[in-house]
């Protein structure tokens, strides 16, 4: 199998996974061992997990991405049993960057991504090993991930094996740490600031990873400065665990007391459970991904729902609501595709995520009252912020009503019937599902 094969399997699961907008796990491994796990929620890759270094992995990210924080802070979150979800609780409550915490999951993704292309090749070039994929449709996501912008995270790690392949490195592990074993003939050989720097660097308690971000210079660059050294055997890369698992002393900044208490629901698994289901995802009740023609030909005797939001999970969740209704759910993840969208699509309803990139749920809000077309069309904003003056600027700029976060069923069927049951706005097909009534009588 050449690299080319090991990246184009890859590449075909990863393809197909957002062609069915699966979601679920994709654990990839060898006969005997499962090494790697890629959650999927909608065909998006939004987290990725391995037993390898995860706390170093999301200790480097962190002093990569949010250097601010104290190196204890960055510790404590590190040493969390549930580092992504307690940091996701935090980016909902808005006390922690949503943009950060972007680049912070999708550093820890290319990590993951570009070890499975790493080991992959290894594994075949000395013993002919193939990978072995296993899909498990179960709800693989059910944790509150958050929307990662659609990043090109496959693409970009790519790209960044093919430079590990120009640089000569493909027999180097980026998880190994250099360590110096023949101090005195390596002080002969280089400069007295050389040989400190080094001595400083390659003490076998950092891997190479750590070090280029420890350094701030580029991981390839790093490797090949030490190439010379480890070639004639005076400095060699050695195994080294993860992070101590110590516990940490008492936290004392604001982000890790807020982690403390965030709780220990829905943890990450990090094996499957023997019979877990191993078969392809159908695809998902939302029109996530279609055009907007397709969706008007699909679509032209019953109501659209339109859902403004690049968060995933959200989406999902707003598809599976309207699962099996007799509405048509439509997502728009891209704000400033929203208005052509939205005028192609004709929805009798629209939501909108309050905090999104470039465009907030109130800008849009107003540019959508701005059309003649959407000028009796109910409009919802969705948002964590939910406080009165968050309530009377939706009003401001026209929105019909204002639904608090997380999405939950009961109150987004609520504003269905509210405003999809007056006659100005009556669906094409019929009225309010009947499933959806059943489910509200007894609060209603």
């Amino acid at each position: 199998m050449s690299n080319v094969t090991i990246i184009g399997e890859l590449n075909h699961k990863i393809q197909k996974a957002k062609e069915n907008l699966f979601t679920g796990i994709l654990a990839i491994g060898t006969d005997t061992e499962v090494e790697w796990f890629l959650y999927f929620l909608v065909g998006q890759i939004v987290w990725a997990n391995t037993r390898t270094h995860s706390k170093r992995r999301w200790h480097r990210q962190f002093l990569k991405y949010s250097s601010y924080l104290s190196p204890k802070t960055i510790h404590d979150i590190a040493h969390q049993p549930q580092n992504y979800k307690t940091v996701a609780q935090l980016v909902m409550q808005q006390q922690f960057s949503r943009e950060q915490f972007s680049q912070i999951v999708v550093g820890c993704i290319s990590e993951v991504l570009f070890d499975i292309i790493h080991q992959a090749t290894l594994a075949y070039n000395h013993s002919k090993t193939r990978l072995v994929y296993k899909v498990s449709n179960r709800n693989g996501a059910n944790f509150p991930c958050i929307g990662l912008h659609r990043e090109p995270v496959w693409e970009r790690v790519q790209q960044e094996w093919y430079s590990w392949q120009q640089a000569k490195l493909v027999d180097y592990c980026p998880n190994l740490a250099p360590v110096i074993v023949r101090a005195d003939i390596l002080k002969e050989r280089t400069s007295e600031t050389v040989f400190q720097n080094l001595r400083s660097l390659a003490n076998g308690q950092e891997t190479l990873r750590d070090l280029a971000i420890k350094t701030g210079k580029p991981l390839a660059a790093l490797t090949q400065s030490l190439i010379p050294h480890i070639r004639r055997d005076l400095i060699k890369l050695v195994n080294v665990g993860d992070l101590s698992v110590n516990k940490p002393s008492q936290p004392h900044s604001t982000v890790s007391s807020l982690i403390k208490s965030a709780g220990d629901k829905n943890r990450l698994p990090s094996r499957l459970p023997k019979g877990a289901p191993c078969k392809p995802h159908p695809l998902m009740p939302t029109e996530i991904g279609l055009t907007a023609s397709q969706i008007i030909n699909a679509t032209r005797n019953k109501a659209v729902v339109a859902y403004v939001d690049d968060n995933p999970a959200d989406s999902q969740a707003m598809a599976t609501i309207f699962q099996g209704s007799d509405y048509r759910y439509v997502n728009i993840p891209d704000p400033l595709q929203a208005l052509p969208k939205l005028l192609a699509l004709k929805p009798q309803l629209i939501f909108l995520d309050l905090v999104m990139p470039v465009v907030n749920g109130y800008e849009l809000c107003a540019q959508i009252r701005r059309i003649s077309a959407f000028k009796h069309v109910p409009v919802i904003i969705m948002t964590n912020n939910n406080s009165i003056p968050d309530r009377v600027r939706a009003k401001v700029v026209g929105a019909n009503g204002f639904l608090g976060k997380p999405i939950k069923p009961k109150p987004v069927l609520k504003a269905v019937i509210k405003h999809l049951s007056s006659k100005e706005i009556q669906p094409a097909a019929s009225p309010i599902p009947v499933h959806f009534r059943n489910s509200l009588q007894p609060t209603i």
